[in-house]
């Protein structure tokens, strides 16, 4: 079974940050989050799409190092 989502501390190993780092992400808005109680979760998706808005290179939206003029 898929896991539908994970606490802070999972998910900022998943992604080799920290649950401080993580935690402020989602206060700033920078990444959604549950909140089931008391427990702060985040679902794999939103993981997925940090690490995509992060990634350098490509031709994705013209970010290639050749149009940034190295």
């Amino acid at each position: 079974m898929e896991q539908l989502a994970m606490g802070l501390r999972q998910a900022a190993e998943a992604v080799g940050l920290s649950h401080w780092t993580l935690r402020a992400y989602a206060r700033q808005g920078k990444i959604r989050a549950v909140r089931i109680g008391r427990r702060l979760l985040i679902e794999p998706a939103e993981l997925r799409r940090l690490i995509e808005q992060g990634r350098i290179g490509g031709d994705r939206n013209g970010n290639n190092i050749q149009n940034l003029g190295a």
